[in-house]
């Protein structure tokens, strides 16, 4: 039995409500400082909103991807002769890009600053201990799992670890060198190939996890471009995002807009084409296919989903697929709004298109999943 589960916002936000969206958001305009703030507004223009972190992000890049592209043109022959023709130099154009960028960063970090000290052990017992029966069972039962994530935090994580050996799953990267600057914790490198070879043993289970967003212990060096993580640990204790520009690193995240664009980078690329597979690939399709806390707001999730059901409704050699989707919705308003968004995200003609009763939508949240396991 191959099964994949996919793991949404609403899935931390049970965890904690401060992951919700809105919450971020607003812990977020009330850190900026007024310059930056009037930065923002002025970007967003009549669409300003301090209900979307995301928004505000996608603003400013699209700021910074159009002054980016311009410089591009500056550069080449063709630029200097504009530069000379109005008498223009461009000492300092290149600086305002990299101030801009930097911008960003110092944003992205100060959100994931706010998360990286609220998924404790304690909290997810308290609050997820059903889904968590649920995933432990699901996972022993399973001939081969993937677990993927859009959420930044470390849950999966820390419940993996909690019930499991860090030799027993696969994160897809390998122990390469000390980080002296904070402390000497290891770094661990992305790097899906030579981490199979390496630690080949971290396979042999077929326990997979993907960030498909990335994560908070995920990094990029500015100068080399390497990708690494570093443990739940160290990055709790070395207080990383408090100078992280002082390391010279950036966080290795998707969010704001673009986010087409930017999966076709690794990790993300890699992590995306995995679930694509899972999806898609005849010889690598999933048998089962559980969706927590998602939104079914990203196109290239919905696109490859939608796959997978269009191959088990094929005339021809369909495979079986049993897909289980559990949502928080608490009113037949709300719960009517999202199966609709449901069906439309995944293209679902009329006759195959969820409803509000159907068996393989749940509303009652994370741990209602619990109910799917024979001796609950």
């Amino acid at each position: 039995m191959k099964r994949a589960v996919l793991t949404g916002n609403g899935l931390s936000v049970a965890l904690n409500s401060d992951f919700s969206l809105k919450s971020i958001t607003e812990r977020f305009f009330d850190r900026l400082d007024d310059s930056h703030r009037e930065f923002i507004k002025h970007h967003m223009k009549d669409n300003y909103s301090q209900l979307d972190f995301e928004e505000a992000i996608a603003s400013i890049e699209q700021v910074y991807d159009s002054l980016e592209h311009y410089n591009g043109f500056l550069t080449r022959e063709k630029g200097q002769n504009f530069l000379d023709a109005y008498k223009l130099k461009n000492s300092e154009f290149k600086q305002h890009i990299e101030a801009i960028q930097t911008v960003i960063h110092q944003y992205t970090s100060s959100i994931l600053d706010l998360i990286i000290n609220n998924v404790k052990q304690k909290d997810i017992s308290d609050k997820l201990q059903p889904f968590v029966d649920w995933l432990v069972e699901t996972i022993d039962t399973s001939d081969e799992i993937d677990l993927f994530t859009l959420n930044f935090d470390l849950l999966l994580e820390t419940i993996l670890l909690t019930y499991y050996d860090s030799s027993k799953f696969a994160d897809f990267h390998f122990r390469a060198k000390p980080w002296r600057e904070i402390g000497g914790e290891w770094k661990y490198y992305f790097d899906p190939d030579r981490s199979r070879q390496i630690h080949h043993v971290n396979y042999k289970n077929n326990i997979r996890l993907h960030h498909l967003h990335g994560s908070l212990s995920s990094f990029k060096e500015s100068k080399s471009g390497r990708l690494f993580k570093i443990t739940t640990d160290a990055l709790r204790e070395s207080n990383l995002y408090a100078n992280i520009f002082e390391q010279g690193v950036v966080p290795s995240i998707v969010t704001g807009g673009g986010k087409s664009l930017k999966i076709q980078q690794n990790p993300f690329h890699f992590y995306y084409n995995q679930f694509k597979k899972s999806m898609v690939i005849e010889d690598s399709l999933c048998d089962e296919l559980y969706i927590v806390g998602y939104s079914f707001r990203d196109d290239h999730i919905n696109k490859a989903i939608a796959e997978r059901l269009k191959n088990a409704r094929r005339k021809e050699n369909p495979r079986a697929f049993k897909i289980i989707i559990v949502d928080y919705a608490d009113n037949d308003a709300s719960k009517n709004e999202f199966i609709t968004r449901v069906n439309t995200a995944l293209e679902l003609p009329k006759k195959h298109a969820f409803q509000l009763d159907s068996k393989n939508i749940l509303f009652g949240g994370a741990n209602s999943i619990k109910g799917l396991l024979v001796d609950a």
